[in-house]
């Protein structure tokens, strides 16, 4: 008997269920497209929700309490209600509602009364002349209410008489809003212009100046579409006279270098400074050494050196040990290994810096000491090592003596000397300071008036002040009348006090 082969189509095993499967997927195949094709004149389904882009603010920044626009499309066919839906306490509520045409354009005027809102336009199924319109809501919109800031900005010093150009700002910008621009009359705030704000929010004015003195100004918006009127904070302008005022730079450059060191003191010279103030005391082997306070504890490692002797004066080491100690890692890792120079270091840097950059500089030369027998030392010092520095006039010397005890003059021969002296005030009372006594009065700031520098000045002294920490303390002591002011920030002194 002959077999024949089997088919190999009709010899697979199949499952019942693959059989099932393949099936449905003919069937699928066979009469999908036909059911996919709307018949003409079929009706359509209002069960399905459908969905549009979010409203539009006609300001994306409102301010708190603004009121702007809403608008947007809920999809075009049919003319009917719709409504803003504000979303609170969980749930989403109606709060406006308008009919709009086939269009399905729609604005809604608004108020940002919240930090935060959120909004969406529905609109409800309808049948319309037997056609069925679905349910349509748009996507959410959420806006962030806006805090105004209002600034005003000028130049912090002009010279009296000339203009000072102002620029006011308000945000969120707002174009064509009105921004008056206010002045302290001494008696309130006085309207100086009303200006209208650009694109940007801005807007400018000149003002001219007359008497030296400090003015105050400010800026008012005022209510623009419900956000209300808002003043901004006060900003200054100093008017200095043409007198020039003289920088003193306070332990040298001191904000950029540690205090009385070399590199503080050239640095003083490279930024111009008229003047640099500088403490010196003496070592137990007589010689003497820049330092500030009593002891070396705040600007050196004499802590871990010489722990015993931690709270010593400098007159309880010697050079050489003074010379060991770090002067510089207190201030900034970059200036570990820096040294506590003498007094002959620190002439020599100064009078290589001069002819570096072509500039001079006084020094005022302060005794931090004990006695009228230490400050005589310190002259006959600075006299030894450079003669010329010192006058028997006592008028524009290179080097001047300075000392909080006016006791510390009266050494013996002092009289003889002519030396410029400067007297150290933190008290309020002239009483020791005759006329020619001192060429100079340093006074704290804490004290400063015009009416006292007019006394000092009465009494033939020129008028210092320290300290002048920050542009505004520079400018108080220069409305005030002062010749000179001492402060940690030459660069930023000059730039105030408009040198070149």
């Amino acid at each position: 008997m002959k077999v024949r082969p089997a088919d190999p189509l009709t010899s697979l095993r199949v499952s019942p269920y693959a059989r099932v499967v393949a099936l449905l997927a003919t069937l699928t195949m066979i009469f999908w497209p036909v059911a996919s094709v709307s018949a003409p004149g079929a009706t359509r389904s209002a069960s399905a929700e459908e969905t549009a882009a979010a409203p539009v603010p006609s300001v994306t920044r409102p301010i708190l309490q603004e009121t702007f626009t809403l608008s947007g499309s809920i999809g075009s066919g049919v003319s009917r209600v719709v409504r803003l839906q504000r979303y609170h306490d969980g749930d989403w509520q109606a709060v406006q509602r308008q009919v709009v045409a086939t269009s399905g354009q729609y604005s809604f005027t608004v108020v940002q009364s919240s930090w935060r809102t959120r909004w969406r336009v529905l609109a409800p199924g309808i049948e319309d002349r037997g056609q069925d319109w679905p349910e349509r809501v748009t996507e959410p919109r959420t806006l962030f209410g806006q805090p105004q800031a209002v600034t005003t900005s000028m130049p912090r010093s002009v010279r009296a008489g000339s203009a000072v150009r102002i620029t006011l700002f308000a945000a969120p910008a707002r174009p064509g809003r009105v921004l008056t621009l206010q002045r302290d009359s001494g008696r309130g705030w006085t309207k100086v212009a009303d200006l209208t704000s650009d694109a940007t929010g801005h807007a400018t004015y000149a003002f001219r100046t007359r008497d030296v003195g400090k003015t105050r100004f400010r800026t008012v918006v005022r209510e623009h579409h419900g956000a209300p009127a808002f003043a901004g904070p006060t900003a200054a302008v100093y008017a200095i006279g043409s007198r020039p005022v003289g920088v003193m730079a306070w332990r040298g450059d001191s904000l950029n270098y540690p205090e009385n060191t070399l590199d503080a003191f050239r640095s003083a010279v490279r930024q111009r400074a008229d003047f640099i103030e500088m403490d010196f005391q003496p070592t137990a082997d007589g010689e003497w050494v820049l330092l500030h306070d009593d002891d070396f504890r705040r600007t050196t490692d004499v802590e871990t050196r010489f722990p015993d002797r931690r709270t010593a004066s400098p007159r309880e080491f010697t050079l050489a040990e003074v010379q060991s100690l770090d002067a510089g890692s207190w201030m900034a890792p970059q200036f570990r290994g820096v040294r506590v120079p003498t007094i002959e270091e620190t002439f020599d840097a100064i009078e290589t810096a001069e002819r570096l950059h072509g500039h001079r500089v006084r020094l005022v030369v302060e005794l931090k000491g004990e006695s009228a027998a230490e400050m005589g030392a310190l002259y006959r010092k600075v006299v030894s090592l450079r003669p010329g520095w010192v006058s028997r006039t006592g008028h524009d010397d290179k080097a001047i003596f300075m000392s909080f005890e006016a006791s510390h003059f009266d050494f013996p021969g002092a009289e003889r000397t002519g030396m410029e002296k400067v007297a150290v005030k933190d008290e309020p009372d002239p009483a020791d300071v005759h006329d020619g006594a001192f060429a100079q009065v340093h006074i704290h700031t804490r004290l400063l008036d015009a009416a006292l520098v007019d006394r000092y000045r009465r009494q033939g002294a020129e008028v210092g002040t320290w300290p002048a920490v920050g542009t505004a303390s520079v400018l108080r002591a220069a409305v005030a009348g002062v010749d000179y002011v001492t402060t940690d920030d030459v660069a930023s002194a000059r730039k105030a006090l408009l040198q070149r």
